[in-house]
């Protein structure tokens, strides 16, 4: 949203053209911060499949709730990192993808750039039919 708002950068767009030029460490960050999303999502699906075991066992009531606890903590706060950590490596690196495309000096981002490379990136509609 900010990266839309500040810098007309459409993240749908750059980020599988970005994803391929990132440094294997960018590449390591948001990718555990991705999976730790996914187990915090993982946790609360647990919580809905022991719901209905609950109206056979009442402990599992209290297995739902923890987990549905837990897991809303822990998605919450899974969410948070990984939105920072793909806003900051799009703040770090777009510079190198629009040197890459050859869109000249974009330093700093602007939205100028932002306009260009989503221009250049965005996929292009289908011809119109002949005939």
């Amino acid at each position: 949203m900010h990266l839309a708002r500040d810098h007309h950068l459409d993240l749908v767009t750059l980020w599988p053209h970005l994803w391929l030029i990132l440094p294997e460490e960018a590449r390591t960050q948001v990718t555990t911060a991705r999976r730790n999303l996914t187990r915090a999502t993982t946790l609360t699906a647990w919580a809905v499949l022991y719901l209905p075991l609950a109206t056979w066992w009442w402990p599992a009531i209290l297995i739902t709730i923890a987990l549905a606890l837990t897991g809303w903590v822990r998605t919450r706060a899974a969410t948070d990192t990984y939105a920072l950590l793909l806003e900051a490596t799009t703040r770090l690196h777009t510079h190198n993808l629009a040197e890459h495309l050859g869109l000249g000096p974009t330093s700093p981002l602007s939205h100028k750039t932002g306009d260009a490379l989503t221009q250049h990136l965005a996929p292009s509609p289908p011809p119109p039919p002949s005939g």
